[in-house]
């Protein structure tokens, strides 16, 4: 009889996707809650989606924990404030959105971390790009693959092997 560990169950895939969406989906209700008019529409189509691929690169990074150097961990660090900083501070020529979908989908191991980053910064190429016409998302999608390069380069061997293979 084939046992799934405790471990293995945390990490599926179909875990992670269902904690993400259930995750969203209460940052979604709690905007509903509190906000209401145009701040509550741009939150919710905006900043609401980011929480699924969030959330998963959390659990890649959690999987990873024992591969990974303290190096590798700092700029996840970094990306991470810098990222979350531009919510609140307007910062020019960075994109926030961009620099972390960009981060994630080039650096995690997880499949549904990076489809869902893919399809989450597809939403922000079009909402920057024709509505909102802001360029800052070029800047974003060159910090975020610059700490990608900079990820790969100071992070250990068995950690690249599997981002390259796509594990």
């Amino acid at each position: 009889m084939n046992r799934i560990t405790q471990r293995q169950f945390i990490f599926h895939p179909v875990t992670v996707l269902v904690v993400s969406m259930i995750a969203a989906a209460s940052f979604a209700l709690f905007i509903t809650l509190l906000f209401d008019g145009d701040l509550r529409w741009f939150l919710l189509y905006y900043f609401a989606p980011i929480g699924i691929p969030f959330v998963a690169f959390l659990f890649d990074r959690a999987e990873q924990y024992e591969l990974t150097s303290i190096a590798s961990w700092a700029l996840d660090l970094v990306v991470l404030i810098f990222a979350l900083t531009r919510a609140f501070i307007r910062l020019p020529l960075i994109s926030g959105h961009a620099l972390f979908l960009t981060y994630c989908l080039l650096t995690s191991r997880s499949k549904i971390a990076r489809i869902t980053a893919a399809l989450v910064l597809l939403q922000v190429v079009y909402l920057k790009l024709l509505v909102t016409h802001d360029t800052a998302l070029f800047g974003g999608v060159i910090a975020g693959c610059l700490a990608a390069l900079l990820y790969r380069r100071i992070s250990p061997a068995k950690i690249n092997v599997q981002i390259e293979s796509g594990l």
